[in-house]
């Protein structure tokens, strides 16, 4: 996909699902657990969005260099607005060259998914990780959910075990890998958004079953699911 495309997603997709959806509350959840275990003083986020984990990752911490990566111009729009002057901003492809030099902690949230060439990012991510990688993506049956999947843009859902064997052939070492999401969220949501249309903005009806579901959430599995969290040394 082009950068104009992801513009468009940003506009029509994506929007209260990164705010309300209780997905991204769980995944939060993940991630803030796993970096309350790290020791980082800089930290890079590829695939930055909005902003809402940049602000998950300086929680609690006072950094030295806070970045902000996206091949998306309205993303960093949206991320320069949330963040003011408390991040650093710059346009990337992520199968492009990796930015110069290294960060303690690189976050690559819900963006390989998207990618065709994902050996290639994954490669680049490597490159730029300092201390720790740490990626948050989609598992399970494309097949299965791809009605779903191509309306965000996705070309993929991680087989088991796929993913860490690409981020160790990368040269890194995996620390923790999580399957969350069984069964509420995988396979029941999931093949319930097969006969949704994807929309950036959520009505009262739609925010009511996003709270119910963000509860019912708390109860999936985290060994089992289609949410997958790898946590990644060097």
């Amino acid at each position: 996909m082009t950068a104009t495309s992801y513009d468009e997603i940003w506009r029509n997709v994506y929007g209260d699902m990164q705010d309300v959806g209780p997905v991204h509350h769980h995944m939060r959840r993940i991630l803030r657990r796993l970096l309350a275990g790290l020791q980082y003083r800089s930290a890079l986020e590829v695939g930055c969005g909005a902003g809402h984990n940049l602000e998950l990752v300086r929680e609690g911490r006072t950094l030295d260099r806070l970045t902000g990566a996206d091949i998306s111009e309205e993303a960093l729009a949206r991320a320069r607005a949330r963040l003011g002057g408390s991040a650093d901003f710059v346009t990337l492809d992520v199968l492009g060259d990796p930015l110069p030099g290294q960060w303690d902690l690189v976050l690559c949230s819900l963006l390989l998914e998207h990618v065709v060439d994902h050996e290639t990012a994954i490669a680049n991510l490597a490159a730029m990780t300092g201390k720790y990688l740490l990626l948050t993506t989609i598992a399970g049956d494309f097949e299965r959910y791809r009605a779903w999947d191509e309306q965000v843009g996705h070309v993929r859902n991680y087989r088991r075990g796929e993913l860490e064997q690409l981020v160790e052939g990368a040269g890194l070492r995996v620390t923790e890998a999580i399957y969350w999401g069984a069964p509420f969220y995988s396979p029941l949501s999931r093949t319930l958004q097969n006969h949704v249309k994807a929309s950036s903005s959520y009505g009262r009806v739609q925010r009511l079953a996003a709270t119910v579901m963000t509860g019912l959430y708390h109860l999936n599995s985290s060994r089992r699911g289609d949410l997958l969290v790898v946590l990644a040394e060097r």
